[in-house]
């Protein structure tokens, strides 16, 4: 049975009906000066951030530059060349995924994925749906789209033994990630209610730590009353506000564990937790690692 990513108003069903994402693999991938790759395809679909550095992207015969908050969309067998930087070299989140299932039998590594630009096998590539989709867009909150990234990435204990349940985890994480995507890349037939567009716009530039009670004042200044933005939200997100706002405070968590000198202990009693054992049990089932392996793992220098 096919489960559709969203709930998409009725108009929409039949249209987007055949998406079913699928996570391929995610990295983190680190540029040295100056370095470039060839004119290339991938058989797959790349979101790509670029976390920090600048460089260009030659896409489809047109040249883009590159800055720290860059997000970048390169459907399967799209023609492209990534050039770095000399000074101030590019360090990507990337994720490469299809929007449906495409058997590839004889794909055994990454390096399958990968093509030069002269020709490519044609029937590996899956029809795109049809959406409008921006090629590049610009983020502001960096490290929170670092934490979506990392939910896409497996550890390396994981790597060597996957198992249907880690597809699964990472799929679903990947699900909730792509939603995040369209909310910014969609040049029209705008998928969600716009108040609830501009509702998430507004949550993710927030620096204030969120309340279930402060959405639905911001809704009621959109002219939405509580049951009313309670449904749309759901459906335009597919979580309740309250589990949204729950799933937002781990990545705040995990940006803390990255990106601060708190000690766990501070992190946990920051965001209410009244316990070590309980954050830790919740930090898990959100992330599959426990708070100190998330640090170790994804901890960048101060």
């Amino acid at each position: 049975m096919k489960i559709p990513i969203y709930r998409f108003r009725v108009d929409y069903l039949t249209q987007y009906s055949d998406i079913n994402p699928l996570l391929l693999f995610a990295q983190k991938y680190v540029f040295g000066s100056g370095e470039q790759c060839p004119l290339r395809i991938c058989y797959a679909n790349a979101l790509v951030l670029v976390e920090s550095g600048s460089g260009t992207l030659l896409l489809k015969d047109q040249e883009y530059s590159l800055r720290p908050g860059s997000l970048v969309y390169i459907p399967a067998g799209a023609v492209h060349r990534w050039r770095s930087d000399e000074q101030d070299p590019m360090v990507h989140r990337c994720a490469y995924f299809d929007w449906k299932y495409v058997d590839r039998p004889d794909f055994k590594y990454q390096r399958d994925y990968f093509h030069g630009a002269d020709s490519c096998r044609k029937e590996l590539l899956a029809p795109p749906p049809d959406l409008a989709l921006q090629e590049v867009t610009k983020i502001n909150n960096i490290p929170l789209w670092v934490s979506y990234y990392n939910s896409l990435t497996p550890p390396p204990e994981v790597l060597g033994n996957r198992n249907p349940w880690d597809s699964l985890k990472y799929n679903g994480a990947f699900q909730t990630f792509l939603h995040h995507f369209l909310t910014f890349a969609m040049k029209r037939e705008v998928l969600y209610d716009p108040r609830i567009k501009k509702l998430l716009e507004r949550i993710e530039a927030s620096p204030l730590e969120l309340s279930e009670r402060m959405l639905y004042e911001w809704a009621k200044e959109l002219g939405l009353g509580k049951s009313r933005f309670h449904d749309l939200f759901k459906t335009d997100t597919g979580y309740t506000p309250n589990d949204y706002l729950k799933r937002l405070t781990f990545h705040h968590i995990a940006e803390d564990l990255c990106f601060s000198n708190a000690s766990i202990t501070e992190i946990a009693e920051k965001y209410g937790f009244s316990s070590i054992h309980y954050f830790s049990k919740a930090f898990r089932n959100m992330t599959g690692l426990s708070p100190t392996e998330y640090k170790e793992k994804y901890r960048s220098p101060l």
